[in-house]
């Protein structure tokens, strides 16, 4: 059986490291794509994240960043949630880490249920390290009134010029340090879009062509469609 995310059987150990090193590129990357307009069953796709996302060796002509973000991309596309929790979990460093656990925060909030979206991230192993994700985790404290630990976290992320004007009134705001924060709905992503929308007193937004997939999902699980 072949593991995925490095976690194999030694005995396969040669051959998932070669698997794909006399493959080329390009053939690679067709094939992916032709398999993509295929409607696969559940074992075919079990055997197709096994081959895809087993430890190896990148395809000939492919860089290890290509092919790491190929992987994320293909994870993302594909809404392969629990494979992406594992890929933090198991991947201190990796091209596209940021993507990823911004996806994965972002699934969460689009759901509009964000005590269970806090209660998801906590399983991320605190080695890995995202500013998209930190801010989360703050927000999270203060969601289950854990302020004092949020604030730590708050001036943590400062210090290390993670944190961001708009982020910093927000939270101050929601810690109760300040009694009036910005009406300004920030849209750059949907933590920040989220954030607006609790914060901002009779909220009303008008989603257009040009919003966010993110946003709209957001906007339909929270009722905020008119």
């Amino acid at each position: 059986e072949i593991k995925v995310f490095g976690v194999y059987d030694p005995a396969d150990y040669n051959f998932n490291l070669n698997m794909w090193s006399s493959t080329k590129a390009d053939d690679f990357k067709a094939s992916l794509n032709r398999i993509e307009k295929i409607s696969l069953s559940k074992t075919s796709s079990e055997i197709l994240e096994n081959v895809l996302l087993s430890f190896s060796y990148p395809p000939n002509g492919m860089s290890e960043k290509e092919f790491a973000n190929l992987k994320i991309d293909w994870l993302i596309k594909n809404n392969k949630i629990e494979l992406i929790e594992s890929f933090l979990k198991q991947n201190k460093e990796f091209s596209g880490k940021k993507k990823a656990v911004q996806y994965l925060v972002d699934n969460n909030i689009s759901k509009a249920n964000i005590k269970e979206g806090c209660e998801k991230i906590e399983f991320i192993d605190s080695t890995v390290k995202d500013s998209y994700l930190e801010k989360f985790k703050i927000y999270c404290l203060v969601f289950n009134n854990k302020k004092s630990q949020a604030q730590l976290l708050l001036d943590l992320l400062r210090e290390q010029k993670q944190s961001d004007k708009f982020f910093d009134d927000k939270i101050n705001f929601l810690l109760g340090i300040t009694n009036e924060t910005s009406n300004k709905i920030n849209e750059k992503n949907l933590l920040n879009f989220y954030l607006s929308s609790i914060t901002t007193k009779d909220f009303k937004y008008t989603p257009t062509k040009k919003t966010k997939k993110e946003i709209w999902k957001y906007l339909n699980a929270a009722n905020l469609i008119k």
